[in-house]
């Protein structure tokens, strides 16, 4: 996989790699991506109403245990730890598909730990998720990948993990794009996020 730095790419070519990819998107995809969050918010809802748990704190345990896990799993996961924390289920005896230190942090959440704006993946997905925040936009690998590169070039990488400041730049540059096209900031990376991960393959 190409490797690239974001801190090295203009505003300019961010702007235009973004509206490729939403361009490529489709009507399927742009459609998939409006109601994504809305979605997985029902699921938490789902889960506030079986469980009693608050419903932000649902989407904060979602997002705990999102960093590198497929979504459905991602779900299992989170009722998983949902269920052990009510039972009193050490989090030894839970295991999930992600780091252990997201686990870990999920435990903590659901004993009252809000998730850290320094955090700020893992904040702006609680949030969009939780809240359907327009003030927040989820930046992952994959909408990195997208600011990198269009599809003619391949996949690419980025090389270096980006810092809270390079975060709210991709965060505003997304946001002013997505108003472009009369999208909130989430519905906008939802689209991008289904479309780059099907044209690789992922």
């Amino acid at each position: 996989m190409v490797k690239r730095s974001i801190k090295n790419i203009k505003d300019k070519d961010v702007i235009v790699n973004l509206k490729f990819w939403y361009a490529f998107a489709g009507s399927d995809n742009i459609r998939k991506g409006m109601y994504w969050y809305q979605e997985a918010q029902d699921f938490c809802k789902y889960l506030n109403e079986k469980y009693g748990i608050d419903l932000y704190v649902c989407a904060a345990v979602v997002s705990c245990l999102s960093p590198n896990n497929k979504w459905e799993r991602n779900k299992i996961d989170a009722e998983a730890v949902i269920v052990a924390f009510i039972n009193g289920i050490s989090p030894d005896n839970i295991k999930v598909c992600t780091y252990n230190n997201n686990k870990l942090k999920a435990f903590r959440v659901l004993n009252g730990e809000l998730i850290a704006e320094s955090s700020p993946k893992t904040h702006a997905f609680a949030m969009n998720v939780g809240r359907l925040s327009s003030d927040h936009i989820t930046i992952d690998k994959w909408h990195i990948r997208a600011c990198l590169c269009g599809i003619d070039e391949g996949p690419v990488d980025c090389v270096e993990s980006f810092t809270i400041k390079q975060y709210r730049r991709i965060e505003q540059i997304t946001s002013m794009v997505a108003q472009e096209f009369d999208l909130k900031g989430y519905e906008f990376q939802a689209i991008v996020w289904i479309t780059i991960k099907e044209a690789w393959g992922r």
